[in-house]
């Protein structure tokens, strides 16, 4: 790949010269590569993962046309990136769910968890619910956002006298859409 600088006859080009040459304009400057190759025949992972591109491409078209999201995502990028390029990469991104925190959980109401969540944008939602050790739901709701941190954290509405045993499912989405999973058997 080359970049082509100041050069009046080239400038703003855009497209395939041939069957050799492509033309990208990116951050106002002209990109020149070679024409990229298709293999013959693709594997399967390799079918999937265009088709989660592909995807990835519509939501990101899709994205940048609502004008609130798109200055989100531009708000993000960096040199030579669009907004384009970051609600891509957001899409293909899932949230994280990191260390969750049962210290100050009990099984009494009003008692809390907390779990730390991330994403290369934003976190949208966490969903949290608590089953006994039969599979039966006791409860479930959002947790919200504590401070200026990726903390998270929701707080219980229903005591249960036995939580030891119980399992905490942890569910959380970004803006594109995506969804982490964790869960954790309550000691």
């Amino acid at each position: 790949m080359a970049y082509v600088k100041k050069n009046i006859i080239t400038e703003g080009l855009s497209g395939k010269l041939g069957d050799a040459i492509v033309f990208r304009q990116r951050g106002g400057k002209t990109i020149v590569s070679v024409k990229p190759t298709m293999p013959q025949e693709r594997s399967e992972a390799q079918k999937l993962h265009a088709e989660r591109f592909r995807r990835a491409a519509q939501y990101a078209k899709k994205a940048i046309q609502d004008a609130e999201v798109k200055a989100l995502y531009q708000s993000r990028t960096k040199e030579g990136q669009s907004a384009y390029n970051i609600a891509l990469g957001d899409y293909l991104n899932a949230p994280e769910i990191g260390g969750i925190d049962l210290s100050q959980y009990n099984g009494k109401k009003g008692s809390s968890l907390r779990a730390v969540v991330t994403d290369d944008l934003m976190v949208s939602e966490v969903h949290v619910a608590v089953y006994d050790e039969k599979g039966t739901l006791l409860e479930e709701g959002l947790a919200f956002p504590a401070d200026d941190t990726n903390d998270w954290v929701y707080t219980v509405q229903r005591s249960d006298a036995t939580p030891d045993g119980n399992r905490l499912v942890i569910r959380a989405k970004d803006l594109a859409g995506n969804a982490t999973e964790q869960e954790k058997i309550l000691k």
